[in-house]
């Protein structure tokens, strides 16, 4: 049995699937440009948040997220509350800086930075590079990354950022949650749209063939096969927000724009209270009427999006 060759040595290359997937991709979001453009919420900064740690092997309690939602720091889940900031965050981060590793060790690991010593790995079934090559492996990615800065495509470029970190494993735990984040990140420079892909919950669907991908590439010694598979997902996700475009939105209907224009701008309310405000008697009515053509119509979002049936869940404008 031959030796596998290090990740972090494969080559680089650009097959033609993912020419034509790039091409299919960017068609799409042309046409969801049309239809009008979609802004992360707190729906996709929890789904983002929880998917990727449970992609981790951690789980929150729906009661937790109600506190993360909101953007609380919750002492019983501060990894959660970290992951959710910096998901909020997103928009403004420059990814090609590398300085935004700093702030994301910051807030992922406030009690120190559990940086990788030796060169073993839990359930990590490829050589990786030894303590001292970490550094230079990082910069070396940075100068690449802004040295082809305008000449390689950002989702290209961020794939293979996914793949590389992986790949270098700088810390001892959790180099998920950054190669996740960076990834999203580089991706959403070429489309804001791409801010709120469900990406991270098609990574845990697909996690399976994600693996067979890399391991593919490690045997090819090439990141084609990779990068192939996750912009097969990237267009999985521009596909759901095609589909959630295209359905006629109810948030004009005369009683959504009622309530929208009774609530007060940044509170949340109750179903009772909304009963309340809206003079209604029955909550039935509340939600045909108002609260599900609100949600589905994205003029509305609540305090727990990741337990819609929570019994304390609570509603406010966008």
């Amino acid at each position: 049995m031959s030796k596998p060759i290090e990740p972090y040595k494969c080559a680089f290359s650009i097959s033609n699937e993912i020419l034509v997937s790039a091409a299919s991709i960017a068609f799409k979001l042309g046409r969801l440009s049309l239809t009008h453009e979609h802004r992360a919420d707190l729906d996709d900064f929890a789904l983002a948040t929880k998917s990727t740690l449970a992609l981790e092997g951690i789980e929150i309690k729906p009661s937790l997220m109600r506190g993360i939602n909101r953007g609380e720091d919750v002492p019983g889940a501060p990894l959660a509350s970290a992951m959710r900031k910096l998901y909020e965050k997103m928009p403004r981060i420059n990814p090609y800086n590398r300085d935004f590793i700093a702030e994301f060790e910051a807030a992922v690991w406030p009690e120190g930075v559990p940086y990788r010593l030796s060169r073993r790995v839990a359930s990590f079934p490829y050589p990786i590079p030894m303590h001292a090559k970490i550094e230079p492996l990082l910069k070396g990615l940075y100068s690449f990354a802004n040295t082809g800065r305008g000449k390689i495509h950002p989702l290209t470029l961020g794939c293979l950022f996914y793949f590389e970190l992986l790949a270098i494993e700088p810390y001892s735990e959790y180099n998920g949650l950054l190669a996740r984040y960076l990834l999203k990140a580089f991706i959403g420079t070429y489309s804001p749209n791409l801010y709120c892909l469900p990406l991270e919950r098609l990574m845990l669907v697909r996690k399976e063939e994600i693996e067979e991908a890399y391991a593919k590439s490690v045997e090819r010694a090439d990141t084609a096969p990779f990068v192939t598979c996750m912009m097969a997902l990237i267009e999985e996700g521009v596909d759901t927000l095609l589909r959630r475009s295209v359905k006629k939105s109810p948030a004009e209907t005369p009683l959504v724009t009622k309530m929208l224009n009774l609530m007060e701008e940044g509170r949340f309310y109750s179903a009772t209270e909304l009963c309340e405000l809206l003079g209604l008697k029955s909550r039935l009515g509340l939600q045909k009427n108002y609260i599900r053509p609100g949600l589905e119509g994205r003029v509305l979002e609540m305090s727990n999006p990741v337990s819609p049936t929570d019994r304390t869940q609570r509603y406010r404008k966008k």
